[in-house]
């Protein structure tokens, strides 16, 4: 009897394990044996991670492994690395990055002679057409005076040259260049300044009553808008590059700051045929096309693109002394920098954005004075506390007394860290000593604000987020280690910085309620690092590295 009893005790175990076992849910990747860094308050660390779809459906501990069942090449031992939730790049130009791409690299060059080189060697690989570059910086030379394009004009006196500064907001092209636009007055013998065109928000750069190519801020559209387009096939191919980069360097969310409604609806027609797959956060142009978009259908959002936003511009650059300060440029006496849009202008594209849609306005603002104007005008509509989430982009100067109007209103800033450290070695050469309390104030503009969202603007500069969170947590460039920190009473802690490039930049897309943490729910975006960057030291932040970047729950990069 008791060996008849052991048999059927036997038998109902057997039958209770494997009903317990069929209870077991699928999942298409289980992640386990990993330091999982949630941004998420309710659970900040967890050990095993659950995809199911595009989506995350379990985060927690071992238990899970006896709850969710998968094919054994979809359960992943991570042997110990770092899993964050998919990094996000608040301000960049990813449709721009592309057409750079394209064209003669010029960044990192060390003088003008140096630049000519690479254009010399550029032209003998691309040998028709127009000669188009990107990345020259006058502040990183010897001489740091703007150049003359003297030598271009000698070199090529048939194919047109237009090579943009490394901010965009400053270009210099040849003669042949100038004669494909209603500037050509630049190529006649014998003018004088008398002649110059006035330029709403650009400047046409006159040097001993002479005009040598240079041109700022809203001057660069006169030659820009003669440029052919790329050939569509070409461009494409250089945007699924773009993207493969993006991966490579552990971002998963791209927001690009400032695009025509056709470069929009072209980039979700690309996604829709699956020939893109990174999640873009698009900021349309301020113009009435745009408008006229947002007004009749309202916020665009899919599972791979969001279009509800603008983005407008209130001044240029510090680097090109485009950035509108209260006081002149310290050196330059007779400058303050230019007005890209005029205030009548921003003013009233805010008030028709926040009266007849949802959609954020998000503006450029660098100088002082733009800051302060465009804080005004926003205030003046949104009145108080609101969810429109508008945004400044960049505030890098902001004097201490128009801090607190950030929190009075709601008003998200969102900065480069990079910009920082790369400007460090000269910022103060156009400032003066007396207004670097103002200058990149991050730190004190989250203690007001609360939240601040961080970006790279590549290709302005490096796409590499990591170079943020480096930037931010030490205030140096990662690239020049040996240098002092910029103003560290500025630095972000490493959770700040953090936060900065997932939960809050998430928040400053309103793309909180699917990105920016690792929660159940949540879209399967994740950052997988070698490094604990909470608790690594500056030597360990700066070798960190990306080790796999899964987007929409697939694996997208993996370390070769």
């Amino acid at each position: 009897m008791r060996k008849h009893l052991f048999t059927y005790l036997s038998i109902a175990v057997i039958i209770c394990l494997n009903s317990c076992k069929g209870k077991q849910e699928h999942a298409d990747m289980i992640l386990y044996n990993t330091h999982i860094i949630t941004m998420n308050d309710s659970l900040p660390e967890a050990s095993v991670l659950v995809i199911k779809g595009d989506k995350i459906v379990a985060v927690g501990s071992e238990q899970l492994l006896k709850q969710y069942e998968c094919s054994d090449s979809n359960k992943i031992d991570m042997a110990g690395q770092y899993i964050y939730p998919g990094f996000i790049d608040a301000h960049c130009h990813f449709y721009g990055y592309a057409k750079t791409n394209m064209t003669c690299d010029l960044t990192g060059t060390k003088s003008w002679e140096e630049v000519i080189e690479r254009v010399v060697a550029y032209s003998k690989k691309d040998t028709s057409g127009w000669i188009l570059g990107r990345g020259w910086d006058q502040n990183d030379w010897a001489i740091k005076d703007y150049p003359t394009n003297d030598e271009l004009n000698r070199l090529f006196p048939n194919r047109p040259v237009f090579l943009k500064r490394v901010d965009g907001h400053a270009a210099i092209c040849n003669k042949n260049a100038l004669a494909h636009t209603d500037l050509a007055f630049g190529v006649v013998p014998g003018w004088n300044s008398e002649i110059i065109p006035r330029i709403d928000g650009g400047e046409l750069l006159v040097v001993n009553n002479e005009f040598k190519g240079v041109l700022i801020d809203n001057a660069v559209d006169l030659v820009e808008k003669v440029v052919p387009k790329p050939e569509t096939g070409e461009f494409i191919e250089s945007l699924k590059t773009t993207e493969n980069e993006c991966y490579s360097k552990g971002l998963t969310c791209v927001a690009d700051a400032g695009l025509e409604k056709e470069e929009c609806l072209f980039l979700d027609s690309l996604q829709n045929k699956g020939l893109l797959s990174i999640y873009m956060y698009l900021m349309l142009n301020p113009n009435k096309k745009s408008m006229d978009y947002a007004k009749s259908k309202g916020i665009y959002e899919t599972d791979r693109v969001r279009i509800g936003s603008f983005k407008v511009y209130a001044d240029g650059a510090l680097g090109s002394r485009g950035a509108l300060l209260k006081q002149v440029y310290h050196d330059h006496q007779h400058a303050h920098g230019l007005s890209v849009n005029s205030p009548e202008f921003i003013d009233s594209f805010v008030k028709e954005a926040t009266n007849n849609t949802q959609y954020q306005v998000n503006t450029h603002c660098i100088g002082d004075s733009a800051n302060k104007l465009v804080l005004s005008i926003y205030g003046q509509y949104l009145k108080g506390s609101n969810d429109r989430r508008y945004r400044i982009e960049h505030s890098q100067i902001v004097e201490a007394a128009d801090w607190n109007l950030f929190k009075k209103f709601n008003i998200i800033p969102s900065v480069q860290p990079t910009h920082a450290t790369s400007d460090g070695p000269w910022v103060e050469e156009r400032l003066g000593q007396e207004r670097m309390s103002s200058a990149y104030p991050y730190k004190s503009l989250l203690k007001v604000s609360g939240i601040l969202a961080l970006g790279t603007d590549f290709p302005v500069e490096d796409i590499n987020p990591l170079y943020t969170f480096y930037s931010a947590v030490y205030r140096k460039d990662m690239r020049h280690p040996e240098r002092a920190p910029f103003l560290i009473n500025e630095a972000l802690s490493p959770l700040e910085a953090l936060l900065g490039m997932t939960k809050w930049a998430a928040y400053a897309c309103k793309l909180d309620h699917r990105k920016g943490m690792i929660k159940v729910g949540y879209d399967a975006d994740l950052t997988i690092l070698n490094t604990n960057l909470l608790k690594a030291k500056e030597q360990e932040a700066g070798t960190a590295k990306v080790i796999a970047t899964i987007r929409a729950g697939r694996f997208v990069y993996k370390i070769k």
